[in-house]
């Protein structure tokens, strides 16, 4: 710095504290503890919270949501820290996310307009078919619509080649065979952070036309719900 200071003066731009280490950090003009640099540059966790840590080859490396812009460490990919299955945005430490029967997770945001059986579907259902009519691209045909399970929907995923795919997993698919499916007949109920208590029933689909029954993730957002259901319906 070319510069002489009485010890009392040497003070850290960020705590105002005397810097009495040896070793400091300096921007510009201004001198840092060391401690304190690293506290205003160096990248927090948005999971853990703690600063993220550096590679083998000196660098920080970290993961981001492209779309939530959500910064964590790369291990929190494998280490089994929760992700919702709507937004996809991981279980910050100090949030408790909410789980569903099938091994799902459920971040609190996407947990209020969450659809969770089949009844509750059946106006957002009949309101997509409504616009499409107002579209004047009527769907004279009455298909079944039902909330399932991740398991009944993979089971349902057998042979079936035009499922709606947005990662992690499929979340809605038209059924063009005959076949007995389990959905979602009453809404669970929560205990803690869990939904318990969900009832589910057996279908027989009797195929009638093209497509035999739509079927969609239940637990889902109302918004995403949707989105969903106008894909499986577009003509």
């Amino acid at each position: 710095m070319d510069t002489y200071f009485h010890p009392d003066c040497f003070r850290c731009h960020s705590c105002r504290y005397p810097i009495t280490e040896r070793e400091f950090s300096l921007s510009g003009k201004h001198p840092y503890h060391k401690s304190c640099f690293k506290e205003l540059t160096h990248p927090k966790c948005e999971v853990c919270f703690q600063f993220i840590p550096i590679n083998a080859a000196g660098l920080i490396e970290y993961r981001c949501h492209p779309f939530w812009s959500q910064n964590y460490c790369p291990c929190h990919e494998y280490d089994n820290t929760a992700r919702c299955c709507s937004c996809e945005r991981l279980e910050p430490r100090n949030t408790k996310y909410y789980g569903l029967e099938d091994g799902r997770s459920l971040c609190l945001e996407c947990m209020e307009s969450a659809i969770m059986d089949t009844g509750d579907c059946q106006p957002l259902y009949h309101s997509i078919r409504d616009y499409y009519e107002g579209m004047h691209m009527r769907i004279d045909q009455q298909v079944p619509m039902l909330l399932v399970e991740r398991e009944a929907l993979n089971e349902a995923i057998v042979g079936e080649k035009n499922g709606f795919h947005h990662l992690p997993e499929t979340r809605g698919l038209c059924l063009s065979e005959e076949q007995t499916v389990t959905s979602i007949h009453r809404r669970p109920r929560i205990g803690g952070h869990r939904f318990i208590g969900m009832r589910t029933q057996h279908q027989k689909l009797i195929r009638k036309c093209e497509v035999t029954a739509i079927l969609v993730l239940y637990g889902l957002p109302r918004l995403l719900t949707g989105a969903i259901l106008a894909h499986e319906l577009m003509p």
